[in-house]
């Protein structure tokens, strides 16, 4: 390059504008420019290896064989007094589940796939659990010190991701999980 810099210096006559610091700019443009390019290539891949969870969850919801149960809305009021009465101050909005059991085997490890690289920086991991061929995957999406939607992730042979949509305090997660050890 600091040849071609040379041969323009030598050719410029007379008082113009020097054309040396002219192509100097268009090959600092042309380095910026694929040092630009370089860097959205890089977020490109980086953006396509990770994916979030409504991603994953629209993907699936129409594949064939999928069973698809969603209950929110008018269907979800009618859990309310069922939610006061048995739900120890659990608030429930919504529940979403998608069973990939009867899906291909194609389908299936497709899903694991996508969910292994499923990044969303609106939930917080609380469970990670892998035993020899399923893994098990528990988030949650906290605002204000309330947990306002809980994702349970099963991979492997009978894929499964279940969204609880509501509102409730990790206390409340805590007391079943102590029923649950418990016994009762």
């Amino acid at each position: 390059m600091s040849q071609i810099r040379y041969r323009v210096v030598f050719s410029v006559t007379g008082g113009e504008f020097p054309y040396c610091i002219h192509l100097t700019f268009k090959i600092m443009n042309r380095r910026l420019l694929i040092t630009l390019l370089c860097g959205l290539f890089t977020f490109a891949l980086y953006s396509q290896s990770s994916i979030s969870l409504e991603q994953l969850y629209r993907k699936f919801a129409n594949a064939r064989n999928v069973e698809k149960v969603s209950l929110g809305g008018l269907k979800a009021l009618l859990f309310k007094p069922l939610s006061a009465k048995y739900g120890n101050g659990f608030s429930i909005s919504g529940i979403h589940v998608l069973e990939l059991d009867g899906c291909s085997n194609e389908v299936k490890q497709q899903f694991n796939t996508m969910a292994e690289k499923l990044r969303d920086d609106k939930y917080e991991v609380l469970l990670k659990a892998n035993e020899q061929d399923e893994k098990t995957r528990i988030l949650a999406r906290i605002e204000k010190e309330e947990i306002r939607e809980l994702v349970i992730l099963s991979l492997g042979d009978e894929p499964v991701l279940v969204r609880i949509k509501g509102k409730f305090k990790p206390e409340h997660i805590q007391q079943l999980v102590n029923v649950d050890n418990n016994g009762q």
